[in-house]
């Protein structure tokens, strides 16, 4: 593990100089609290494991950089002491992956001050855009209930006839996902992944009785997009556990969900 003193003063990053870690994690620690203040490609099991191993570090120092291996990782923390609390960004990226490091600090500058601001996780979303892009090339997004429910809907502009529709496309993916699981047998595990069209596919992700469909275009690389549905769906199983253990039918709540949606893809 290597431990680093704090510099305000690096040069602050521009759009062109981007570059993409596997994700970040914006945490406000005080005490034996840890407040998640914003979080973007990484987990909720993994963001906690990481505030949990470096906590008492950086509780005991209040300011300055870590830089560690864990794992198939290379964890990045920049912290500042801005009392009461101590600002914590978390950058996650794969091992063997080289990056600026200077471009790395200078993202930390900005997020700092756009905290200490008291900005918009809006304003801080904007700043992590050069860090981890939205993936594009989705035309929309279906979360369904296994019983045909229409959750949340997202459609792309150029798609706006489905929207008349997303009540039949919803009974029409759950309907076939069910067939699936006669098909493919309830005891195997195994989950229908993937409904061709002639030019369009819909990629689902099933998860707790949900259907999270995403309408895309035959020639969209999937790489990416499959790590980002991963995470999509745990924010979304979070966010809204109370209201879909006791759903009665209201979907007003997760229109709220948007946000997350616009955090991750373009649509």
């Amino acid at each position: 593990m290597i431990v680093l003193e704090n510099d305000l003063f690096e040069e602050e990053i521009n759009g062109s100089d981007s570059m993409e870690l596997l994700g970040i994690g914006l945490v406000s620690i005080s005490g034996k609290r840890a407040n998640t203040i914003f979080k973007k490609g990484i987990g909720t099991g993994l963001l906690k494991t990481l505030v949990k191993f470096y906590k008492d570090q950086i509780i005991n120092k209040r300011e300055g950089k870590i830089i560690d291996l864990l794992g198939s990782y290379t964890i990045y923390i920049h912290f500042f002491d801005i009392k009461p609390d101590i600002f914590t960004i978390f950058y996650v990226n794969e091992k063997d992956k080289l990056i600026r490091y200077d471009r790395l600090c200078s993202i930390s500058n900005r997020l700092v001050k756009t905290f200490s601001m008291n900005s918009s996780n809006v304003d801080i979303n904007n700043i992590c855009e050069n860090i981890l892009p939205r993936v594009s090339g989705i035309s929309a997004l279906f979360i369904i209930s296994r019983g045909g429910h229409s959750l949340y809907t997202q459609i792309n502009d150029q798609k706006k006839f489905l929207m008349t529709n997303y009540i039949q496309i919803g009974g029409f993916l759950s309907a076939i996902t069910a067939f699936s699981q006669e098909v493919i047998g309830k005891d195997s595990g195994e989950n229908l992944e993937e409904i061709n069209f002639q030019n369009h596919k819909f990629i689902l992700n099933i998860k707790d009785n949900l259907i999270f469909a995403y309408l895309l275009e035959k020639n969209t690389n999937l790489n990416q997009i499959k790590r980002f549905m991963e995470l999509l769906a745990e924010e979304f199983l979070i966010s809204y556990r109370e209201q879909l253990d006791d759903f009665n039918g209201d979907i007003e709540p997760f229109t709220s969900f948007k946000y997350v949606v616009d955090k991750y893809f373009i649509i």
